[in-house]
């Protein structure tokens, strides 16, 4: 029997959201920022869903932004704190070093525009301490960016 434990990449999409996209590829597959009947449709399809989103997650509609995935989703989520902090004149952030390589990469590229990057190590068992994320944090950090998970981390057990 195989087991899938990957499901941070990619998860089987459900029967209810795989119906809705075949919808949306083959009926309203227009460009949602056109003027013609489609592309309204899907202007309209786009609204709805953001709405619902919205109002299931208690925010406003126009906090939802959709992302082709993980990457991209991940170098939105910094790019756009690093604008924030800049702004703050904060340009400092914390990391670890077993990120996604999304987040590593984007990092790097933050790094160059000028923010300064301070990344954590990270013991054998792969457990953040807390204390040190809070050592790390100073009066111009503007993000602290750690992961939950690592699907490619491997821990040695002594069973």
């Amino acid at each position: 029997m195989d087991i899938y434990a990957d499901n941070a990449a990619t998860t089987k999409m459900s029967t209810f959201a795989l119906e809705a996209m075949i919808a949306c590829m083959t009926e309203i597959y227009g460009n949602p920022s056109s003027i013609h009947s489609i592309g309204q449709q899907a202007h309209q399809t786009l609204t709805d869903s953001r709405n619902k989103i919205a109002s299931c997650l208690g925010c406003q509609p126009k906090e939802i932004i959709f992302t082709s995935g993980g990457s991209e989703s991940d170098n939105q989520a910094l790019r756009s704190a690093a604008v924030f902090g800049a702004k703050n004149h904060k340009k400092h952030i914390v990391s670890t070093a077993f990120e996604h390589h999304a987040v590593l990469h984007t990092l790097d590229a933050l790094q160059k525009d000028g923010f300064e990057i301070t990344l954590l190590d990270v013991p054998e068992n792969g457990i953040i301490d807390p204390e040190q994320v809070l050592r790390a944090i100073r009066s111009d950090t503007c993000l602290v960016t750690v992961m939950y998970a690592n699907n490619e981390r491997s821990v040695r057990s002594n069973q």
